[in-house]
This record gives structure tokens, sequence and C-alpha cells, in this order.
């Protein structure tokens, strides 16, 4: 065993605890990022839905208003 009991050399044991909280901050912001596309995505579609929903009542509004009665 070494003066240190086993453990890494000064400074080692830091490094490997940055190293270690680099990784976990890399995958949260990979799940979050992840997260962010989905949710995104369905914000989308969503907004698609209903514009088509406003074009669609637009339409009809207009064939109304000219009298083509459908």
């Amino acid at each position: 065993m070494d003066e240190n009991g086993g453990a890494p050399p000064d400074g080692a044991s830091d490094r490997l605890d940055t190293q270690r909280a680099e990784e976990m901050v890399d995958r949260m912001g990979q799940t979050v990022g992840g997260f962010a596309a989905k949710v995104g995505l369905e914000i989308m579609k969503a907004g698609a839905r209903a514009r088509e929903e406003v074009e669609d009542m637009w339409a009809e509004a207009q064939s109304l208003r000219h009298g083509d009665q459908a």
C-alpha cells in the first residue's frame, strides 16, 4: 500500500470526480435535448392541425358568404 492508503495520488481523485460529473451532465443534456425535440415536434404537429382547421373554417365561411351552399 502507498502512503495514501491505496488512494490515487493527489489530484487524481478530483480529476476522476470531475470527469464523472461531466459525463453525468452530458447524459442529462442528451436526455433533456431528446425530450425537448419530442415536445417541439408535438407542438409543430398541433400547430399544423390547428392551421388546417382554421383554413377549413375560412373556406367554409367564404363559401357561405358567396352563397355556395354546400
